[in-house]
């Protein structure tokens, strides 16, 4: 069951959640593939998105994602936070984000517990087990 904060919302032929965290935080959540079905400089309503996210990405071996790296290229104000399955891939992935994103490849305290089962390569595996940070910003508290 959703909560009450959370409602389906259907605006300019886009269909998705939106939900409201707090009175200045809301979420809304869109399936699909950027660049695809999801337009990588859509609008949030008050501008650009302040943040990605990308749960088991596979930036490096998806064609779709090409557009989302040259928007946060573009856009160094948005935040992009992705997760991959090993650290591999977290590598070869983080790296299209240069020197600052692949510094930033770390264990996800997030992630799946246990290791998936990989019959091709003998890398240990888990579900949104790496993360890296696109745009890395500083917050002022």
């Amino acid at each position: 069951m959703l909560p009450e904060s959370c409602n389906n919302y259907l605006e300019n032929g886009r269909r998705g959640l939106k939900i409201e965290l707090a009175s200045n935080v809301t979420l809304l959540v869109e399936t699909g593939t950027y660049n695809e079905t999801i337009d990588p400089n859509f609008d949030c309503g008050n501008g650009p998105p302040d943040m990605l996210i990308g749960l088991n990405a596979g930036l490096f071996a998806y064609e779709s994602w090409r557009s989302v790296i040259q928007y946060l290229d573009c856009n160094r104000g948005v935040v992009g936070v992705f997760t991959d399955y090993n650290e591999h891939s977290g590598v070869n992935c983080a790296s299209l984000g240069g020197g600052k994103a692949r510094e930033s490849l770390a264990v996800n305290p997030f992630r799946q517990p246990h290791a998936l089962p990989v019959y091709s390569m003998n890398l240990p595996q888990f579900s949104n087990g790496f993360m890296y940070v696109y745009n890395e910003q500083e917050l002022d508290i």
